[in-house]
């Protein structure tokens, strides 16, 4: 009976260790029955790049929450440098500065800001102690601010084809139907970024002592693993992910607004949780993080085509982020009740007859 329990509960953890994956599923079998538009080759490859700015950030996060810490600023750094960028290329006419200056100056720029706010991010925390959760939501507050206060206008566009080229271009262009579906350069980059960085976190020194911070910092730090350095770094790959992320938005949209990006952190966690990231550190993949990312897109292009209200998007994506905290509350209360199995089992006290009758036959020959 204990085997068949423990079977069970296997079963169940590597379901709920893949749950994105049986989501995208379900939800892909689901909105295809809803609406036969769903299916189609300009929808299926439209998905992506619709959600490649999120998913670039869910990376960043992933970072940052793996070594048991947020970074709830990235969806302003990403604001704050797609709204720059777009005023330092874009004319007078179009919402700029005037500056018109180069698109791959402008992203050498943006790129260097996300690292730099990254960094300082880490090190306020790290050196000064500052509480993550708290810090973080400051400096949300504050980028936020400043993308008004630097506005001449409400937008601006008009950015070139040098500088969208990431996240609104072209790789091929394919014949469906007798009609043109492009498929775009995002879309590849999408798939090639979440590789190189499934490698990084799973195969290299670097990514075993994020898993090993976040696991258990005194531990790490007692294996010689210096777990500041490690945080601090993870802050700058989340400010850099943000501002690349930003390049990737702004290029696909040919402009920003104050408001970009505004309200999206609360997808990001929610992709990241349900992708398989623990609230509690040190646990989860990048490929699951992505298959939260994909869920997210298919659930967002989904209702758009069922014309659901706003009101129910805003419900189930609410309920989604619900989900993803409650699985992780699940798989936590899981591994603890394993853990402390597995460490009970290695000790005969309480657990052995034999070890109860050798120490009553060890009493009476004292006797």
């Amino acid at each position: 009976m204990n085997k068949r329990g423990d079977y069970l509960n296997r079963v169940l953890f590597l379901l709920l260790n893949n749950i994105a994956w049986l989501l995208v599923a379900v939800s892909v079998i689901v909105f295809s029955l809803l609406s036969g538009r769903f299916l189609r080759p300009y929808t299926l490859l439209g998905i992506i790049p619709r959600v490649a700015p999120i998913g670039i950030l869910v990376i960043g996060q992933s970072f940052v929450m793996l070594t048991k810490h947020f970074d709830l600023s990235s969806e302003s750094v990403l604001g704050l440098t797609a709204f720059s960028a777009t005023l330092l290329i874009a004319s007078p006419e179009l919402g700029g500065w005037g500056t018109m200056l180069p698109g791959g100056m402008v992203i050498v720029l943006m790129l260097g800001a996300g690292v730099l706010i990254g960094m300082l991010n880490g090190l306020m925390i790290t050196k000064l102690k500052l509480n993550n959760l708290v810090y973080t939501i400051a400096v949300l507050i504050t980028l936020r601010g400043v993308s008004y206060l630097i506005s001449p206008a409400t937008s601006a566009s008009g950015l070139g084809d040098g500088f969208g080229w990431l996240g609104g271009g072209s790789l091929f262009t394919v014949m469906v139907d007798g009609k043109p579906v492009r498929v775009s350069v995002s879309l590849l980059f999408f798939f090639l970024i979440f590789a190189a960085v499934h490698i990084i976190t799973r195969y290299t020194r670097f990514g075993r002592n994020i898993y090993a911070v976040g696991a258990n910092r005194a531990a790490a730090e007692a294996a010689g693993i210096r777990s500041e350095r490690i945080i601090i770094a993870v802050y700058t790959i989340s400010g850099f992910c943000a501002a690349l992320a930003a390049w990737v938005l702004a290029g696909r949209m040919d402009s920003a607004t104050m408001k970009t990006g505004y309200h999206w952190i609360f997808s990001i966690q929610a992709a990241a949780i349900i992708g398989g990231i623990s609230l509690k550190g040190g646990r989860g993949n990048m490929i699951g993080a992505m298959g939260g990312v994909i869920l997210w897109g298919v659930l967002d292009t989904g209702l758009l085509i069922v014309q659901a209200s706003p009101w129910i998007i805003d419900a189930i994506l609410g309920g989604l982020l619900l989900l993803a905290i409650l699985l992780d509350a699940l798989k936590n209360r899981y591994l603890a009740r394993k853990t402390l199995k597995e460490q009970l089992s290695k000790s005969l006290v309480g657990l052995s007859d034999d070890y109860l009758n050798i120490n009553r036959s060890l009493a009476q020959g004292a006797k």
